[in-house]
């Protein structure tokens, strides 16, 4: 037998539905509601079966029920709302972290972003690369205070209010002092962490600033990794009046990686910050032949197996520069747009003016050698040229796939090699399927102006 009786509790709620089950039990159902919602019931049933005297024995009234379940009712759309913000801010910071950064041959870049795995809650770590010029790029990683949508909305504005700042070209100090100025009146950005650069693509040169934020990793070609620990300041908008941000500069190398990153990569509980540093440093110089791809999962891996906080990692690769090459129809009238072309690729690698004539001129008359020797000025064949740096040279392979002729004059026989083996340091010419010249010059010391 099963009965149903409604019972009001105060002000004439419904308060529950006593059940009485056919095995005697004593039971109730309660609505759970809240916010004017309900989101389901609660079942009670009694312990033991119902018996002659037994009701009312654990003194336990409707009022009573009725709290507990507004209680169950409010936890749970506690839960639900928290659980929708964690999927708005996991949506919003997400799609900010996905954008696509500008494609150039002369670096590459990868990322690695992971949440904390003991909470729910995403956080305002974030990462960035854009350019600030045609010859420049600008990298930042950063760290706003907080947890969850508040956070992640705090992070898209600081994100986009750097990528704003930086076109201005004022250097790193300019942007984090415009920083301090943007979060003074956007209290959710205060107290952020970031580290902030910008990289010359053409010269190499490296302008940094740290607000409050973790040194930069650098891990030069056969180099020991180390930190860029200079230009330091506190987070934004905790600078003390009157106090100039700082930011410094060096030359990377090309073959170069840059590490940025958030703390959540290298504090752990029980160990010290500076061993968790060594560390990153030692895993950096073991896996410094690790193909670009594959390393910011592999320092996450060893470095963070299961972290307390929210981590991103953005490891940039500063390229040997992509080779020059040409395919030059064979008149000479096309020898002037060659020479204009392999001098600004030579410039773009910071070559030196003297040793650029050079090259440009050697290179010149290799093209022109084979134009007359090797297609006797048939416009319709082309000569292939190739110029790529060679460490502390540039090393230049002129080639076409005629059948060599010596000059009409023998006073003009030698000429043109002449010049090539003067200045060019080594000189190799293969003539079989065509003729091929081999040339490369060793450059001015660092290979790149200043």
């Amino acid at each position: 037998m099963l009965a149903a009786v409604h019972t009001a509790g105060r002000a004439g709620r419904l308060t529950g539905v006593p059940l009485i089950a056919t095995d005697g039990r004593r039971a109730m159902v309660l609505p759970l509601r809240a916010r004017d919602t309900v989101l389901g019931t609660l079942l009670l049933t009694a312990a033991e079966q119902d018996t002659p005297g037994s009701a009312g024995r654990a003194g336990v009234g409707p009022d009573f029920l009725a709290d507990l379940a507004d209680r169950a009712a409010l936890s749970l759309d506690n839960a639900r709302l928290a659980e929708r913000d964690r999927e708005v801010a996991d949506t919003l910071q997400r799609s900010l972290l996905s954008g696509t950064c500008p494609q150039d041959p002369r670096y590459r870049v990868v990322t690695e972003y992971r949440p904390a795995v003991h909470t729910l809650e995403v956080g305002g770590d974030w990462y960035d690369v854009f350019a600030t010029s045609a010859e420049s790029v600008g990298i930042v990683v950063g760290d706003v205070v907080g947890r969850g949508l508040h956070a992640a909305s705090a992070m898209g504005q600081l994100r986009s209010a750097v990528r704003a700042l930086a076109t201005a070209q004022d250097g790193p100090a300019a942007v984090l002092r415009h920083m301090d100025e943007f979060v003074a009146s956007f209290a959710a950005g205060q107290m952020t962490t970031l580290a902030y650069a910008e990289l010359s693509l053409d010269s190499g040169e490296l302008r940094y600033a740290c607000a409050g934020h973790l040194p930069p990793l650098l891990i030069e070609p056969g180099g020991v990794p180390t930190y860029l620990w200079r230009a330091r300041s506190g987070p934004l908008g905790a600078t003390a009046a009157g106090r100039a941000r700082a930011e410094a500069s060096l030359t990377v190398p090309r073959g170069s990686r840059l590490l940025l990153y958030t703390d959540g990569l290298v504090e752990r509980r029980g160990e010290r910050l500076q061993q968790r540093l060594d560390r990153l440093a030692e895993l950096a110089a073991e896996h410094r032949q690790t193909p670009l791809p594959a390393l910011a999962g592999r320092l996450s891996d060893a470095m963070r197996p299961a972290g307390d906080d929210d981590m991103c990692l953005l490891a940039l690769d500063f390229a040997d520069a992509a080779p020059f090459r040409a395919e030059v129809p064979a008149r000479m009238s096309e020898l002037a747009g060659l020479r204009a072309a392999l001098e600004r690729w030579l410039a773009a690698q910071g070559v030196g003016d003297y040793d650029r004539f050079g090259i440009v001129l050697a290179t010149a008359e290799a093209v022109a050698n084979a134009i007359e020797h090797g297609y006797d000025f048939d416009e319709g064949r082309s000569v292939g040229v190739l110029a790529q740096v060679d460490g502390d040279a540039v090393a230049v392979r002129v080639a076409d796939s005629g059948q060599w002729r010596p000059p009409r004059s023998a006073l003009q026989r030698g000429r043109g090699l002449t010049l090539i083996g003067r200045v060019m340091h080594d000189l190799v010419i293969d003539r079989g399927a065509g003729t091929t010249v081999l040339m490369r010059r060793t450059v001015s010391p660092g290979r790149r102006a200043e």
